[in-house]
């Protein structure tokens, strides 16, 4: 049996409320693929994506251990151990329902109590579903700016449009942001 080797190994989390696709989001990232039926996330589900990426002329392999932790982890007493150790959070809310985008802020006290370097990105999730949709691209770039996001992203987990973006977009910095902790390979 081989192991990986890895360049950087990082503890992404998305965080969120309940049904705002967080699973679904890491199934078509890792897995290219869209569940399709809901089924409710009971504490936390892990997987781990190797991704290839050039930065300042050289080559990176990164683990990320993609954390996708159930909505009501933020106030359970065992959601802290799922909190400790963050490299990065994507805060993720469904584009439908406008109160999953108003309880971020609750999701990110609780993550900055145990991991107050990591990085946060804002996602507005299910694009697609343009006819049901309660908040706007302005509303969400409003967000990122009022929540201290570093980025912000819209996605569709049944589409796949802006999975693979957000995800590496989010290894990138969290190469640049620890460039000097990596060791490479010559």
């Amino acid at each position: 049996m081989s192991t990986i080797q890895y360049n950087y190994l990082a503890k992404i989390l998305l965080l969120g409320e309940y049904r705002v696709g967080k699973s679904s989001m890491v199934l078509r990232y890792v897995e290219d693929r869209f569940p399709g039926d809901y089924m409710a996330t009971i504490g936390a589900n892990f997987l781990v994506k190797s991704v290839n990426l050039s930065l300042y002329g050289r080559q990176y392999r990164v683990g990320l251990q993609i954390w996708d932790i159930g909505g009501h982890a933020r106030s359970s007493q065992v959601g802290r151990v799922f909190f400790q150790g963050v490299s990065g959070a994507l805060l993720v809310y469904d584009l439908t329902r406008k109160d999953t985008l108003e309880k971020l802020p609750l999701w990110i006290e609780q993550l900055m109590k145990y991991s107050p370097e990591a990085r946060t990105y804002l996602v507005g999730n299910k694009s697609d579903l343009f006819s049901e949709r309660e908040i706007s691209l302005e509303d969400g770039e409003r967000a990122k700016i009022s929540l201290g996001m570093v980025n912000f992203f819209e996605t569709s987990a049944k589409t796949g449009d802006h999975i693979q973006e957000t995800f590496e977009n989010m290894a990138k910095l969290l190469i640049e942001s620890n460039r000097d902790k990596i060791q490479l390979k010559e």
